[in-house]
């Protein structure tokens, strides 16, 4: 497996390095927005539902405006990531792969958002949570739980996009081997601990965890990654321009 040369890379993977180091880095700081928990949704009351989203209506509304960012900001990063893929193999399937999981990550994310910003949305329209019915309110709540599973879920459009960018970067030599292999040894966690929570095998399940903590650490690391090459290709494109005869 070959290094490919960045630094001799055309405008084009010029550009998609920068989106994808740009977006990517974007998209992992806004896992740091603090996530608010509220009450067990099988057992809470509606009044101990209406306390919670009164105290935390900030933090609420801050997780939802980091959500929908990143509805769009991993969107961006994957379908750059596929640019790059296919600069190097056009008719490379592994490229569609990592569109189509960026896109399902996205409406992950889009889910997850609606779902726990359903109350939200409701006091834009004017509706009163005092007001509101509380089997309403409880089942409002309740989709909280919805999205988890969709959450869970998720997992497996993350091991897709990150086991076809690993697959593609080790027969194109698009990033450091060691990113490669880690990518693929997360897409395997994310799946074998998806299987357990399908099959609601305990044990197997937390190795869950390995996949959406690792999708994270990833995506951070061909972040840095792509930002590194695009900053050396800048410095030979500037070398070459001060080593080049005058007319």
């Amino acid at each position: 497996m070959y290094e490919v040369d960045i630094d001799a890379a055309s405008p084009s993977d010029r550009s998609a390095l920068r989106a994808a180091a740009v977006s990517g880095l974007l998209y992992v700081l806004l896992v740091f927005v603090p996530q608010v928990d509220g009450p067990p949704v099988e057992t809470a009351s509606a009044d101990q539902i209406r306390s919670f989203l009164a105290e935390n209506d900030t933090g609420l509304r801050a997780s939802a405006t980091a959500g929908a960012l990143s509805i769009a900001l991993v969107l961006v990063f994957t379908v750059s990531l596929a640019r790059l893929i296919r600069r190097r193999s056009a008719d490379s399937p592994l490229a569609d792969l990592v569109v189509v999981g960026g896109a399902l990550v996205a409406l992950w994310h889009w889910l997850v958002v609606a779902g726990t910003s359903m109350t939200l949305v409701q006091t834009l329209d004017g509706t009163d949570l005092a007001a509101v019915d509380n089997a309403t309110l409880r089942s409002w709540y309740g989709l909280t739980n919805f999205t988890h599973l969709f959450a869970d879920l998720g997992m497996v459009a993350m091991a897709t996009v990150m086991a076809a960018t690993s697959i593609a970067g080790l027969r194109a030599g698009l990033f450091p081997r060691w990113a490669n292999w880690l990518g693929l040894i997360f897409a395997s966690g994310g799946a074998v601990g998806t299987a357990g929570i399908t099959s609601a095998w305990g044990p197997l399940s937390n190795v869950w965890f390995i996949g959406i903590f690792g999708w994270w650490v990833w995506s951070f690391i061909l972040a840095v990654t792509c930002a590194l090459r695009l900053r050396s290709s800048a410095r030979s494109a500037t070398s070459g321009a001060a080593l080049s005869p005058a007319a």
